[in-house]
């Protein structure tokens, strides 16, 4: 059997020591890196964290905000489009307006244009002046029908009836000016001369307005009313406007349907 070569000198084997060597540079590697991270300071790893959250809530709100703000320029405009049309309502609206004033001030100018110094009705007056007056008319409508029966029994042949008119107390020592009351009319008596004025004309008739003129200036001057049986609406109406215009007057009924005689006002009365 063949025998083994024998070296010349003993062998050294590295493996343990080397095995060492890794295990002392692995120790020193974590004895540093645990150094390092007890070295850290704690306050500043939770700022840093707080401040990623903050960011990331920081980009959350931000994109609320463009959201918000998207939305409120469209509402804005959306508002100018509906206040565009609400100005363009509130000028057509005072245009109008304008246009209704203008004619109101036009209306008004033509109204004031307008007579209306009309009759005047004092109703708290008429009561007690109709029942006087139907009184009157009633006792002289009786005194007619006597005549009239006396008439017939007579059997005279008939004529043109006429009244004369009697002046009262108060008859003597003023210039009348005889205004007859019909039906729907006046006739105003001068001398031998009669003027007829409609009712609805007694604001307009200038004959009219001519005699109530100077009945007025005659300091001795008085209207006379001769009131018809038909006549007491239109006596209302004549008087009130008589009164109107600050003419003094007077009435005396006329009985019957002639003609009015006057002659007794013709004859000079001493004073």
């Amino acid at each position: 059997m063949a025998k083994r070569t024998q070296d010349g000198g003993d062998d050294v084997s590295l493996f343990p020591f080397l095995s060492v060597l890794a295990c002392v540079i692995g120790t020193l590697t974590m004895i540093i890196a645990a150094v390092a991270v007890q070295a850290l300071d704690n306050d500043t790893v939770d700022q840093a964290i707080k401040y990623e959250e903050k960011k990331a809530e920081l980009a959350e709100t931000d994109a609320a905000l463009a959201k918000l703000n998207a939305e409120l320029k469209k509402k804005e405009a959306q508002l100018k489009s509906e206040q565009s049309a609400e100005q363009k309502k509130l000028a057509d609206a005072k245009k109008r307006l304008a246009a209704l004033l203008a004619k109101l001030d036009e209306a008004q100018s033509k109204l004031s244009q307008i007579s209306l110094d009309g009759p005047k009705v004092d109703l708290a007056g008429e009561a007690e002046s109709i029942k006087e007056m139907e009184s009157e008319l009633k006792s002289k409508r009786e005194k007619i029908a006597q005549m009239e029966k006396e008439i017939a029994d007579r059997k005279l042949p008939p004529k043109e009836s006429e009244v004369s008119i009697l002046p009262g107390g108060s008859g003597v020592g003023f210039d009348p000016t005889f205004v007859e009351c019909d039906e729907g009319r006046i006739v105003i008596h001068d001398g031998a001369k009669t003027t007829p004025v409609r009712t609805n004309e007694l604001n307009t008739n200038p004959d009219f307005a001519k005699a109530l003129a100077e009945v007025k200036a005659n300091p001795k001057g008085s209207l006379v009313f001769l009131i018809r049986d038909d006549g007491l609406s239109t006596y209302w109406s004549a008087r009130n406007f008589a009164r109107a215009k600050g003419v003094k007057n007077g009435k005396l009924p006329v009985i019957g349907d002639g003609r009015i005689d006057l002659s007794y006002f013709k004859k000079k009365t001493p004073e």
